[in-house]
């Protein structure tokens, strides 16, 4: 079975980081070459329960802006193509990418292998690792940059 028999849906998480642009840019290719759908997406993470300043309009000023730069990606990366979605959603990034790859039956993930901060991954884990590990369909891990 062929990648061009089953990727009709790619969905790419990006925390918009330089290797995360990576694998956006090898999905770019893919969805030419298949004619496969691709949904975008942003996990922005909560804040710390514990906190004891009210964080809730920074949280939607944090979404929005989100919203605008995913937005943009799309754009500059596949143009105005009617196939690529984009969406911006609260959690823990490993498992809502999970959790929407299911919702919207992905047949792959392109994610990349590093994220912002070597610290996030010494303290978070791996997203890409928890990601290969729980994902529903096929996860093409994208080296970055």
């Amino acid at each position: 079975m062929s990648a061009e028999t089953h990727w009709k849906k790619i969905l790419v998480p990006t925390d918009f980081s330089e290797d995360s642009l990576t694998a956006l840019r090898e999905a770019g290719r893919f969805q030419q070459l298949l004619q496969a759908e691709v949904v975008l997406l942003h996990v922005t993470e909560p804040a710390f329960e514990g906190m004891r300043i009210h964080t809730g309009d920074l949280h939607d000023q944090t979404m929005a802006a989100a919203r605008h730069q995913l937005e943009a990606l799309a754009i500059t990366y596949f143009g105005s193509d009617a196939s690529v979605s984009t969406l911006v959603k609260g959690g823990r990034a490993g498992e809502v990418i999970c959790e929407l790859a299911r919702t919207v039956n992905a047949d792959a993930i392109f994610i990349a292998t590093h994220g912002i901060t070597a610290l996030k991954h010494f303290m978070l884990g791996s997203v890409a690792e928890s990601v290969v590990r729980h994902a529903p369909c096929s996860v093409l891990v994208v080296r970055g940059e």
